[in-house]
Order: structure tokens, then C-alpha cells, then sequence
């Protein structure tokens, strides 16, 4: 497996964290960072997360029709605008 640099910026408390993190498992933060990163793909992989699961387009909501007053209440606020 080739080696590669990668940059990226990240918050500053996360950066913190993840040194800790290396310090707390002797790694440095290269390593952790690997590890951790690795983690969270198996993860995502485990759970079967799909594109699909949390595509919410041909989902429904409950919705319940206004009510007289509430209507009452729009039209007044539509005239205020005219």
C-alpha cells in the first residue's frame, strides 16, 4: 500500500480530540487519523447506508387541513398585504 499525504482543515476542539486520542492509544496522528478513518467507512458499511435510505422525495407527510380560524387568519394577513 502506497503513501500518501492528504491535507485537510478541520476544527480546531476536533484536532484536539484526535490528538488526545493518539496520545491516549501511543499513535502518532497520522496513524489514529488512519485508524479512525477506516473505522468510520467499516461502519457506514455496516449499516447499509445507502443513497436510497435517505433519499426523502417520495415520502409523505401528515397533513392535516387548516382549520376555519386558521383560514380566517390567512385571509386577514393577505388583505394586510395588498
Amino acid at each position: 500500500m502506497a503513501t500518501v499525504v492528504l491535507n485537510v482543515k478541520i476544527d480546531e476542539a476536533l484536532k484536539e480530540r484526535l490528538r488526545h486520542y493518539a496520545e491516549v492509544n501511543n499513535e502518532n496522528l497520522s496513524t489514529a487519523t488512519e485508524k479512525l478513518l477506516l473505522l468510520a467507512f467499516d461502519a457506514a458499511e455496516e449499516a447499509g447506508v445507502s443513497e436510497d435510505d435517505v433519499d426523502s422525495q417520495h415520502t409523505e407527510e401528515d397533513v392535516t387541513p387548516f382549520t376555519p380560524k386558521e383560514i380566517k387568519a390567512l385571509r386577514k394577513l393577505l388583505k394586510k398585504k395588498k
